[in-house]
């Protein structure tokens, strides 16, 4: 029957465009960064921000205890508070791109899948000098536009440590965890905003708490921080 057929279709179609594109990236790491080489180094990285309220704060801890860090920024928030950027790269750290907006790629239409890679690497060339080629998209979710276009623009990078930091949760429940799963080329991934949709209020602080203890437990493993673009040749 033509409707069974037109469902079947669109089902499939569906299927290719938002789900098998995320079981290659995130289940096989196909196509994507999700861990650095095999040395004794890890990339810290942090979602979201920039964030008037608690990136300064993260960002003077990081500047305490000399870690240089990777963040995955938006474009609008870039946009709107240049001076956290312009402090990001003034300190050493790494700035990329993590989409204009916080969307759910996988149910963006092709322009709109774009738009999100392409106009924070324009707003970051533009306005800070930034050749950004890596791209974390929002949740680590993607989209078959972007798979296929990202070859040719930006490379995707999911990560191999994630511990639930959105969520209020005692830095040293949050350090545990990461330790737990340390391993040589980690890609730590955490959060400088609590005002997307899933985070709670107030999570940052605890991640602003974590440096300290994190910086010190990573060393002591015989661990070095470093900045994620330099694992990466594109």
């Amino acid at each position: 029957m033509l409707w069974i057929t037109i469902i079947i279709v669109a089902v499939v179609l569906l299927f290719l465009y938002s789900v098998l594109p995320n079981i290659v990236t995130r289940l096989f790491h196909w196509f994507a960064v999700a861990r650095g080489p095999s040395v004794s180094s890890v990339a810290l990285t942090f979602d979201d921000g920039p964030d008037p309220d608690y990136t300064p704060r993260l960002l003077d801890q990081l500047h305490e205890y000399n870690i240089k860090a990777t963040f995955f920024v938006l474009g609008e928030k870039a946009q709107a508070y240049p001076d956290l950027v312009r402090r990001m790269l003034r300190e050493g750290h790494d700035v990329q791109i993590h989409g204009w907006k916080h969307q759910l790629v996988p149910i963006l239409g092709p322009r709109q899948t774009v738009r999100q890679f392409k106009e924070t690497q324009s707003l970051l060339k533009r306005e800070f000098g930034v050749s950004a080629v890596l791209y974390r998209p929002t949740w680590g979710l993607s989209n078959l536009v972007t798979l296929l276009t990202s070859f040719k623009s930006v490379k995707l990078v999911t990560w191999s440590i994630m511990v639930g930091d959105w969520r209020v949760t005692q830095s040293e429940v949050l350090q545990d965890r990461i330790v737990r799963h340390l391993h040589k080329g980690a890609v730590i991934v955490l959060h400088d905003s609590d005002k997307t949709a899933g985070a709670e209020d107030k999570a940052p602080e605890q991640v602003i708490s974590l440096i300290e203890g994190l910086a010190q437990t990573v060393r002591d493993r015989g661990y070095q921080f470093i900045v994620f673009k330099d694992w990466v040749k594109f």
